[in-house]
């Protein structure tokens, strides 16, 4: 989809794209009544060890695609999820 819309207004000058993020402790995280399970499957299959992601994390990468930096960046989703969905 976000191809779609990219060809129809990325000539206008807007760059689209998608942050795909991997799973956050969030409030919402704690109410989940498997959250620890999801989490020990979560670093199985991480590639950044121990480490779980933040929300800051995704704020920085949503700041980079908001940012001049990704200008020439058009119609892609950025993963941000430790490499988690490397594995399929």
């Amino acid at each position: 989809m976000v191809r779609h819309f990219a060809l129809e207004i990325g000539e206008r000058g807007v760059n689209l794209n998608v942050l795909q993020a991997g799973l956050v402790e969030t409030d919402s995280y704690q109410q989940m009544p498997n959250r620890e399970q999801l989490r020990v499957h979560r670093r199985a299959r991480s590639m950044v060890g121990e480490r779980d992601l933040a929300a800051r994390e995704v704020a920085d990468a949503l700041l980079f695609l908001a940012s001049p930096l990704s200008d020439m960046i058009q119609a892609h989703t950025l993963v941000v999820d430790g490499g988690a969905s490397v594995h399929g």
